[in-house]
């Protein structure tokens, strides 16, 4: 996916991008996985770090269960998989049997780009609480693009990715969105700015779509194995036929 292509007009239309299908071949099956202990005085879902693939992960590193969620910040589905999925998830995660990973994906290109920098702005363990939030109120923040007017559009033509970052982020309210939950303004433009970071998100969907066939959110791998999934309905069913119950 060239870098021009993710950097497309604000205003293109939102569509729900599709879960891409797979073969399910190589899911695992099995008996109940054997609950793993937490580090003393933590929980498996306070264990989160940057994975080499451009993702934070969540949980046991060594759980027999390894999910991946492609999954873009503006994705309507991806918000409601988060919304269903994370208390239960989260239990799962906590038993020391799942681990799971989110992979970034600019699926709508640079409309993604601003909040998955601000998620990540306060390191890997705040950044599934702050998506968490921001797909909670996805609604509100993501129909404020509607601001971005015929003239924002024709300076963004000249405008570097990190400039456009920033006045998308301050059009939609979400340097303001990050403010209220600890992050100073300071520091939500410094991580708007930071093109190692953008790089690194327009790499980690490429490399999605490259090397995992990635051609929607959400979109999930369990143990490398792709899912015929798009809901936590599915997704939960995968994981309890392969042993977290």
């Amino acid at each position: 996916m060239r870098i021009k292509t993710l950097l497309v007009a604000a205003t293109a239309a939102l569509a729900l991008a599709s879960c891409g299908r797979g073969d399910t071949a190589g899911a695992p099956t099995g008996e109940p996985i054997a609950k793993v202990a937490a580090p003393q005085g933590k929980a498996w879902t306070d264990v989160v770090s940057k994975t080499e693939a451009g993702g934070f992960k969540m949980g046991n590193p060594d759980a027999k269960l390894q999910l991946v969620e492609y999954g873009a910040i503006t994705c309507p589905g991806c918000a409601q998989f988060a919304a269903q999925s994370t208390e239960e998830l989260n239990e799962m995660v906590n038993s020391g049997a799942v681990a799971f990973e989110f992979r970034p994906f600019l699926v709508h290109g640079v409309q993604d780009i601003p909040g998955f920098l601000l998620a990540q702005c306060s390191g890997p363990e705040a950044f599934f609480p702050l998506s968490e939030q921001l797909y909670a109120d996805q609604q509100t923040w993501l129909g404020k693009i509607s601001t971005v007017t015929e003239a924002d559009q024709q300076a963004m033509q000249k405008m570097s990715p990190q400039e456009i970052s920033t006045l998308l982020a301050t059009r939609m309210g979400l340097i303001d969105f990050v403010k209220s939950r600890g992050v100073s303004e300071d520091q939500a433009k410094a991580c708007l700015t930071d093109k190692p970071a953008i790089d690194g998100l327009i790499a980690t969907t490429e490399k999605g779509t490259k090397d995992d066939g990635v051609t929607g959110t959400p979109f999930f791998l369990l143990n490398g194995a792709k899912l015929d999934a798009s809901s936590w309905v599915q997704v939960k069913g995968k994981l309890v036929e392969g042993g977290a119950r």
